[in-house]
Parts: structure tokens; sequence; C-alpha cells
């Protein structure tokens, strides 16, 4: 035991100096890393921060767009519905039309009658009916057909129009 106290006389104060270093420097080391994962904590917070609003904005800039979409699909959709009433009109007032003129004509046409031949066959009675809804049906065709071919000029008339 002497032997021990001999050498803790001459080497205390190295003893000292070694624990007050080990002291001081775990103290500084400990703070240190203390500070470096409330700098990291922070950062990451930041970064958290930074992606939620990212994420916010890039949602806003879809729900505008939607809704853009939507505007305009609802835009198209009534002016697809206007056309088609009033194509449906157009087509009703033709067949009313074609159907007066053929009414008209078969009216018309009883007054002409063509006399019978006397000494040839007989003609089979044409089908007045018959024909004259076929040719209701040619005239409400060309009708329609004519204001396809107008709505299509319109349509590229509007297209080229921004190209001159």
């Amino acid at each position: 035991m002497t032997a021990l106290l001999a050498f803790l006389r001459l080497a205390w104060p190295y003893l000292a100096c070694l624990g007050a270093g080990l002291g001081t420097g775990g103290y500084l080391i400990g703070n240190h890393w203390e500070a470096r994962y409330s700098a990291l904590q922070a950062s990451h917070a930041q970064e958290m921060a930074d992606a939620q609003e990212a994420g916010r904005k890039a949602l806003q800039a879809q729900l505008e767009q939607f809704q853009n979409v939507s505007a305009n699909n609802a835009k198209v959709i009534r002016a697809l519905q206007t056309q088609t009433d009033a194509a449906t009109a157009d087509s009703a007032r033709d067949r009313e039309l074609a159907q007066r003129l053929l009414h008209a004509a078969q009216g018309g046409s009883s007054c002409h009658a063509v006399p019978q031949a006397g000494a040839g066959p007989a003609t089979a009675p044409a089908s007045q009916s018959q024909s004259t809804e076929r040719l209701g049906d040619l005239l409400v065709a060309a009708a329609d057909e004519s204001r396809a071919c107008a709505r299509q000029l319109n349509a590229l008339i509007e297209e080229i129009k921004p190209q001159l």
C-alpha cells in the first residue's frame, strides 16, 4: 500500500490534470454532439416544412387545373348541347317543310292525271306513299348535309382566322 501511496504522491497532479481534461473533454464532446443533434433536428424539421409546402402548392396547382378543365368541359358540353338542339330543331323543321311540299305536290298532281293508253298493257300503280316518304327522307337528308357542310366550313374558317 505504501508503494501505491508513494506513486499517488508523485502522480496526483498528473492524475488530477488527466481527470480534469477528461471531464472537460467529455463535457465539450457531449455538448458538441448535442449541438449537432439539435441542428440535425432543426434541419429535418425545415426539410419537412419545405416538402409539405411544395406538396401543398402542387396540390393547389392540380386543383386549379382540374377546375379549369371542368369549366371548359362544361362550356363545351353546353355548346354541344346547343348544337344538338339546333340540329334537332333544324331536322324537324326540314322534315315538316318536306312533308308540306310533298302534300302540296300530291294535291297538284291529281289535277294533271296522265291519260292511260288504250292499247298497251296497264302499268302497275306506283306506291304514292312510299315514293313520297322516300322523297321526304331525301329532302331532309339533303338539308341536314347542307347544314353539316356549313358547320364544317364555319369551323375551318375559325381555325384559319388565327393564322391570317
